[in-house]
């Protein structure tokens, strides 16, 4: 029921910050502090003529997301206040006036922008502190140091800074470490040492990629040491990813101390709300309505990366706009996508194939839910065999058709009596 909305909800800016404080406070009660932190902060009441609340937000894609994710929820207890009334979420709108891009030293892929980004809980530092960089906010801490496995967009928070930075006209270097190692040696070779030193040193945005690859080459760790000192010392800001911590590199002393002066932080893979968020934001991206059961099953998958992830939607795309998705068919491509990845080596990849053949089943049937017996052997064995590879259970239970862990190491401790049964599979299954 409407708290007064006549008396309480009025369009004078006093009334109507109180009014707001009101929504906020049922918000607070129905989210979580994460969320509710992450993605009302910064948002206010524009205006309100008595049928329309104008919620002010403080970027596009705070706008985006309170409009696609939390829009029913900010509805209600707007009502609650306001009364029955159209809400409408505004951004900050467009620049005043365009202004020219600023340099770029190196390649930046146009594709990889914060819009596209999937924030989650497990990136929202390296989200807000990139964007942050981007934007140069004042007092933005800096250096920004990401790190954490590969395919886990690492990567396009870089590529999403350096080109925002350089449409505001910033001057920007976006280079990998390789890049960087091979432009310094280049120029000490041909005698021109200085002049990519120089380059940088007039950075506004100094970007680099894959640090871990700079571990043990001093002389290269000096020259990145002297460009994000330059860049820091003129006002500039500088960002880095990494696999690892750099504290466990082997770095000089003088660089990991002035990458931890900002804020070093690790990303993680998607939990299961992100991962849902990701699925149906990719097929809408693709113009492609999946059905329930596949968004289901894609969610499900605890892929160790999000390109493994974007693989597996990307396969349910393909096979949805062939007329030919069912289960077994999406089950059998995310079981050989996130085989093929999370063990990272040969076989892998051919596992379940190689297990199919032995046992005269296919392969999509040992994610499935058949439960022939030899196809319910086939599948214990699989789950034997990934376990001994170092899998954990709920990642071979996402690739069995999303079992659950008591039923993956039910039929792991099955899968190896059988294979004790079966000499010859456990000799050939790198064959």
């Amino acid at each position: 029921m409407p708290l007064e909305p006549a008396a309480s909800a009025s369009s004078e800016p006093r009334h109507l910050a109180r009014s707001w404080r009101a929504v906020l406070g049922c918000l607070e009660v129905q989210l979580n502090p994460h969320t509710f932190a992450t993605w009302l902060k910064g948002a206010a009441p524009g205006a309100f003529d008595g049928r329309t609340l104008v919620i002010n937000t403080p970027n596009d894609i705070a706008r985006d997301w309170l409009d696609s994710r939390l829009r029913p929820v900010i509805e209600r207890a707007v009502a609650q206040v306001f009364g029955e009334v159209d809400v409408v979420f505004r951004g900050p709108g467009a620049p005043p006036a365009a202004v020219a891009p600023g340099p770029i030293l190196g390649i930046v892929d146009p594709a990889l922008t914060f819009d596209a980004y999937q924030p989650a809980e497990g990136n929202l530092l390296a989200f807000h502190a990139m964007r942050d960089l981007a934007e140069a906010v004042p007092g933005a801490p800096s250096p920004v140091v990401i790190y954490g496995p590969p395919g886990l967009g690492k990567t396009h928070l870089l590529h999403a800074a350096a080109g925002a930075a350089s449409r505001a006209g910033r001057a920007v270097a976006c280079l990998d470490a390789g890049t960087f190692t091979a432009r310094f040696v280049g120029d000490i070779r041909s005698g021109r040492s200085g002049e990519f030193h120089d380059a940088l040193c007039g950075l506004d945005l100094l970007i680099l990629d894959d640090l871990q690859q700079l571990a043990g080459r001093r002389a290269t760790q000096e020259a990145f040491a002297a460009a994000l000192d330059a860049v820091m010392h003129r006002g500039g800001h500088v960002a880095v990813a990494s696999e690892q911590h750099p504290f466990d590199l082997d770095l000089l002393d003088r660089l990991t101390s002035r990458l931890a002066q900002g804020i070093v932080t690790r990303v993680e893979p998607f939990d299961d709300t992100a991962r849902r968020a990701f699925v149906e934001r990719v097929a809408r991206r693709h113009r492609i309505a999946l059905p329930a059961w596949a968004v289901d099953r894609l969610a499900a998958c605890r892929a160790p990366s999000v390109r493994l992830l974007l693989g597996a939607v990307n396969q349910a795309i393909a096979l949805q706009r062939m007329g030919r998705l069912d289960l077994a068919g999406l089950d059998a491509a995310v079981a050989r996508i996130a085989i093929a990845e999370a063990a990272g080596a040969e076989p892998t990849p051919g596992l379940l194939e190689r297990i199919a053949r032995y046992f005269s089943v296919e392969p999509a049937e040992i994610a499935g839910r058949s439960r022939q017996p030899r196809v319910g052997e086939a599948r214990a064995v699989a789950a034997a065999l990934l376990q001994e590879q170092g899998m954990s259970l709920a990642q071979v239970g996402a690739l069995l058709g999303g079992r659950d862990k008591s039923t993956v190491s039910a039929l792991a401790r099955k899968g190896a009596a059988l294979l004790d049964a079966h000499p010859a599979l456990r000799e050939r299954k790198s064959a």
